[in-house]
């Protein structure tokens, strides 16, 4: 017989990964007591986070939250922490929920009629509303009504929609060119206001968009021809762009020194990015914490594929470390380890991919990650 669990690990100063406590780490994959739940391991659907912050979406699109609440990142109406996933109720309650994000400390999700939802901080206009009118939320409100969306990403400061027709629009943080917009606008609005903000605004440049992810301050966008599309800071290289010639990016521009086979999906941490595309994962940007899952690499703009590693079904990226969920159903971490989000049981950074250890006799099912911390669901054979 076999049975589902949800594990979590990594930094948990905030109650963030729902063990009912907090502590400064959990450098070991530990089991979340669901036994007072109304959803069980193998109903979730989606795992996401943010700095101090979680989001659970399960198979009925009920969301659930917990860990930092300072800005209304919970969705919860009291502003105290919550040590353990609570359903978020008010306007969600009646709505079915199909996909979840988490910026630093505020939260999205979208509906299957295709509305947005979003809450938490505000104060640089990351929630599409001006930050002058409303600094944070501690209760979902839908933001852009006049379209259906797609997909929703949402990175440090700055958030990307992907329409039902697959447009593009941004909000929030512009400073470093992460909304795609022309330097002149950016130029306009930080005159205007010293958050540098802006409302959701269509990047006309991009069409036939099918993924979109965000980093700490910038954006990568793939099409339907499995074209991939940057913008934003580039003084890592994250852009796939040799990073001396171009440390900003203020337009959409495609990468033309890589071929990518459809269907592909976009990931990026703060300061690193990763495509999934035929099970293998392409990487360039940072490495200073092991992000690219190589030890050594010539040019670290340059995408190049992670060797050695099996073929990969899912893959999900906090801040500076990365989560892979094999073919194989083993789960591989590597990159930044200071709060143990890597699982290794110890605070060393992972510079090549690594097994998490996971119970015996057990497979990944799903993964998902907060910036310095990591959740897994399994599926265990009981003897």
């Amino acid at each position: 017989m076999a049975t589902y669990h949800l594990l979590s690990w990594g930094a948990n100063s905030h109650g963030q990964l729902g063990h009912g406590i907090r502590s400064e780490q959990c450098v070991i994959p530990q089991e979340i007591d669901l036994s007072s739940y109304s959803f069980k391991a193998e109903d979730i659907r989606k795992i996401v986070g943010g700095a101090g912050h979680s989001l659970i979406l399960n198979k009925n699109g009920h969301v659930y939250s917990c860990g930092w609440n300072n800005k209304g990142q919970l969705g919860q109406p009291e502003k105290e922490d919550k040590l353990n996933f609570e359903r978020i109720r008010g306007v969600l309650e009646n709505e079915i929920i199909v996909d979840i994000a988490c910026g630093w400390d505020s939260s999205a999700a979208l509906t299957n009629e295709g509305k947005l939802y979003m809450w938490g901080s505000n104060n640089f206009g990351q929630l599409g509303i001006d930050p002058f009118t409303l600094r944070h939320s501690y209760e979902p409100i839908e933001t852009v009504p006049y379209e259906k969306i797609e997909q929703i990403a949402m990175g440090l400061r700055h958030t990307a929609v992907i329409t039902q027709d697959h447009r593009i629009l941004m909000c929030g943080a512009a400073s470093k060119g992460q909304l795609g917009l022309k330097n002149d606008f950016n130029d306009d609005i930080g005159k205007k206001s010293k958050l540098n903000y802006c409302p959701f605004t269509l990047v006309s440049e991009l069409k036939n968009s099918v993924d979109v992810s965000c980093g700490q301050h910038h954006t990568v966008v793939a099409t339907d021809k499995a074209e991939i599309y940057v913008f934003g800071a580039n003084n890592y290289g994250q852009l796939g762009i040799h990073n001396d010639s171009f440390p900003t990016i203020s337009m959409p521009t495609k990468l033309t020194n890589v071929h990518f086979n459809p269907p592909i999906k976009t990931h990026v941490g703060w300061t690193h990015t990763i495509i999934l595309s035929d099970n293998q994962l392409f990487a360039w940007g940072r490495n200073t914490y092991g992000q690219l899952g190589q030890e050594k690499r010539a040019m670290l703009w340059k995408p190049d594929v992670i060797k050695n590693i099996p073929k990969i079904n899912q893959l999900s990226i906090g801040s500076q470390h990365n989560l892979a969920l094999t073919d194989e159903k083993t789960i591989l971490c590597w990159g930044w380890n200071e709060h143990g989000n890597c699982g290794t049981g110890d605070v060393f950074d992972v510079l090549l991919p690594k097994p998490v250890s996971l119970p015996p006799r057990s497979e990944g099912i799903l993964i998902g990650t907060g910036a310095g911390h990591s959740f897994a669901v399994i599926r265990k054979e009981n003897c």
